[in-house]
């Protein structure tokens, strides 16, 4: 028995032996990996060529924490213009699709041109040469290419021949037709004028109107926008585009629009306070202008130069008395009106903040501001986000929740300031009575003069409330700030590139015939060489018949005697006696076989035949397929008696010899075809059949029938002293060298061994009889061979 070392020793040697297999293979195939590299190499120069060149550009922001703190008043909005940064808010605005419609539109990249060049076409931006006017509510086809040929100083001529989508259904427009400069070109397609700038007549340029729809998404597509440092507020915008100035102003308009959206947010709230503030204020002037004129005129009209101290103390309780209701019932006003606005999201953008009327609850302006900041992320997160994104609906939970926590506030607050507002009048009331005491024309000025002290302490209130607001949005400025532009001299050449294209190419090119020799040696199911006999089977390879490379002769041995073929046939008669050696008393039975027909067995037979014949043996050549007999008319006999006749009594003895035009040879055709060859074969009619022979001949050869098709051939091989069995390079698996090993354990097959039929030696390596490596040279029209047969029997 093997031991462990000796085994893993085997193993390693097999793994050694498959390695220079394909190592032997690839060198074979060299000129495979040259060609097909050499394409590859030219297939990356050509990407090159046609691939147009990219770039990477970059802006960075910086999103700034500013803190009003010389500014802070008695305004929620004032503080919160600072506070916590969500970076993610603002990378969503830039990212969202308003924003960046907006920057093409700035930008009005309404049509691009381009160059026509050899391998691509080059877009012209920043050198049109032609300027395209256009309405926007005229018909012109998007994405179609316009080729313009400038003809001379006036005219230019239109070529169009392109498919496009038009309403839903696939068109084809063709057309050529000239223009005048400065004129509308008009047809069912298109409708613009142009104006001639840098256009040469020698160049070849074409023109699209855009899909700024488009347009805009492949823009957001290709930008990348990502904190540049994490706990760090900088957010760095990456661009990719082929043209360097383009992209660069794109990122540089993107800034400007985002800067210019950010500061009119901040504005906002500022904004609606001093509106609010202004309609409030124009009331209240017309109010107290009124008053001020009725209170002189009454007092010029009565003669009245001034109430008395009492009255004055009077007047001045009801004016505070007034101011008071005044303010608690504006902010029962707001109430009511903040709780009417709860469901209606463009109302609560409107609403001014508590503090602008007067209301100091810091429960009430907490929530406002809020439920403000809510709807702001809401509205920013809904520029990206979907339906269902899990942020998008948090927020809307955090919106319901705090609608219903103001809700339950406002309640309360409606109801204090209802009590409060009927303690005042009750209040009122009381020094109202206090004013009969005094005459008529008193209590009217007292009146008078009470509006007026009442509208003039609402309109400096109202003044303070404005000024405040002003301040605020005159200092609002924008938290972002671009620390770096994108500049087209710093832009970063991406590709392609020509050294790494050729050489990705060429190195693919050579990664392909690899991976096609490798996966047709792991799935390639047919023999190569004798390696892959030995490595399936434990019956030695005795012979390897090399390609006749002549289709007309059937015994190329014969014919052609100082053929490789007929040293093939020499070495394999040599190599029998060490598959059974020569007996003097008797003769040598050798069956010929093979799993199926096509293999090359009845030639194996015929040729092993004649060879042995002209070493001066007698040789029998018996066809024994009795169901698919061929051998008969490769050697031209008739067959009219034969084995067949023989064995059924026919045909006697005598008359089923053929003597063949090999000196030495004879040959017994298969006869007709019986109806039952097997019980042909086991009616003891053979076996005496090969006693006779025996007497008769050195050699008996029989060309057998196939085995996987029937069993006529098993039955044969367990008569004769050694079978060999037929394999064909190229033809037969190696599943059936399996079939070959099982069968000659399990049915007694005595003395195999395997021949590797039809070698092609420009093909595969091989290995000949018992392991041994061939090498076939040419020399003075001889072949040779470096043989040396390793069998110890």
């Amino acid at each position: 028995m093997k031991t462990m070392e000796e085994f893993s020793n085997s193993l390693e040697r097999e793994d050694m032996l498959a390695v220079k297999k394909f190592f032997h293979k690839l060198k074979r195939n060299w000129y495979w990996f040259m060609f097909v590299g050499f394409i590859g190499a030219g297939l990356g120069y050509l990407f090159t060529q046609v691939t147009s060149p990219s770039y990477q550009l970059q802006s960075l922001f910086l999103i700034k924490n500013k803190d009003n703190t010389q500014l802070k008043m008695d305004l929620p909005f004032a503080g919160s213009m600072g506070g916590n940064i969500n970076l993610q808010n603002h990378i969503g605005i830039l990212t969202s699709y308003s924003i960046n419609r907006r920057v093409i539109e700035n930008l009005d990249w309404s049509t691009s041109w381009y160059q026509e060049l050899t391998f691509r076409d080059a877009e012209l931006y920043g050198y049109e040469p032609f300027d395209v006017l256009y309405d926007r509510n005229a018909t012109n086809l998007e994405g179609v290419p316009l080729h313009v040929h400038m003809l001379d100083s006036t005219t230019y001529q239109v070529k169009v021949d392109a498919k496009t989508m038009l309403y839903g259904r696939e068109i084809e427009v063709e057309f050529e037709q000239k223009g005048n400069y400065g004129e509308l070109f008009s047809n069912d397609y298109f409708n613009f004028t142009l104006y001639p700038k840098t256009a040469s007549r020698d160049e070849q340029y074409f023109f699209t109107f855009n899909n700024i729809d488009g347009l805009v998404r492949d823009y957001m597509g290709r930008m990348e926008i990502e904190e540049l440092v994490e706990k760090a507020d900088l957010i760095s915008l990456t661009l990719e585009d082929n043209v360097p100035e383009k992209g660069a102003d794109y990122l540089n308009e993107l800034s400007a629009v985002y800067l210019a959206y950010e500061l009119r947010e901040k504005n906002h709230t500022s904004e609606t306070t001093v509106n609010f503030i202004d309609s409030q204020l124009k009331d209240v002037i017309d109010t107290l202008k009124v008053a001020g004129n009725n209170f002189t005129s009454f007092r010029s009209r009565n003669q009245i130069v001034d109430m008395s101290q009492e009255g004055g103390i009077i007047v001045q309780k009801l004016v505070d008395l007034d101011t008071e209701r005044s303010m608690v019932q504006s902010h029962l006003d707001y109430y009511r009106n903040l709780q009417k606005y709860l469901n209606d999201t463009e109302k609560m953008k409107e609403v001014v903040a508590p503090s602008v009327v007067g209301i100091v609850d810091e429960s009430l302006n907490s929530l406002v501001v809020q439920l403000s900041d809510l709807y702001r992320s809401l509205e920013v997160i809904s520029y990206t986000a979907q339906e269902k994104n899990p942020k998008l609906i948090l927020i809307r939970n955090q919106i319901e929740m705090v609608k219903r926590n103001l809700q339950e506030n406002l309640k309360n607050l409606i109801n204090n300031a209802i009590i409060q507002v009927q303690g005042i009048d009750r209040r009122i009331d009381k020094v109202n009575q206090q004013l009969t005491a005094y005459p008529k024309t008193e209590q009217q000025m007292m009146n008078m003069q009470r509006m007026y002290d009442l509208n003039n302490e609402l309109y400096t209130f109202l003044l303070k409330k404005r000024a405040e607001a002003a301040i605020t949005h005159a200092s609002n400025v924008s938290d972002t700030e671009v620390l770096d532009r994108a500049r087209p001299e710093l832009a970063v050449r991406l590709g392609p590139n020509l050294v790494i294209n050729v050489a990705g190419g060429m190195f693919g090119g050579l990664f392909v015939p690899f991976v096609v020799l490798m996966l047709a040696t792991y799935f390639y199911d047919r023999i190569k060489s004798a390696e892959d006999v030995v490595e399936y089977s434990d019956i030695p390879v005795i012979g390897n018949i090399v390609n006749s490379n002549v289709s007309s002769e059937y015994l190329p041995a014969i014919d052609n005697p100082r053929s490789a073929i007929a040293e093939s046939f020499r070495e394999l008669r040599t190599n029998l006696q060490f598959i059974a050696p020569k007996r003097k008393d008797r003769s040598t039975i050798i069956g010929v076989n093979s799993v199926i027909s096509g293999e090359g067995k009845s030639f194996t037979a015929a040729n092993l035949a004649s060879m042995i014949a002209l070493n001066n043996k007698r040789v029998l050549l018996v066809d024994c397929d009795l169901r698919k007999p061929s051998l008969h008319n490769r050697l031209k006999y008739k067959n009219k008696e034969g084995l067949s006749t023989y064995l059924t009594d026919f045909s006697s003895f005598d008359d089923i010899f053929r003597q063949t035009r090999v000196e030495n040879l004879q040959f017994i055709s298969a006869g007709p075809i019986p109806p039952n060859p097997s019980e042909l074969l086991e009616n003891g009619k053979f076996e005496e059949l090969i006693s006779r022979c025996r007497e008769l001949f050195d050699y008996i050869v029989f060309d057998n029938p196939p085995l996987s098709i029937v069993s006529d051939g098993i039955i044969i091989g367990q008569k004769v002293d050694i079978n060999l069995f037929v394999t064909r390079q190229d033809y037969s698996k190696k599943n059936e060298i399996k079939f070959i090993d099982h069968v000659h354990k399990k049915k007694s097959m005595k003395n195999a061994g395997i021949i590797l039929n039809d070698i092609h030696l420009s093909k595969h390596a091989h290995v000949g009889a018992y392991g041994a490596d061939y090498s076939y040279k040419r020399k003075s029209s001889y072949y040779y061979f470096d043989s040396s047969p390793s069998y110890t029997g």
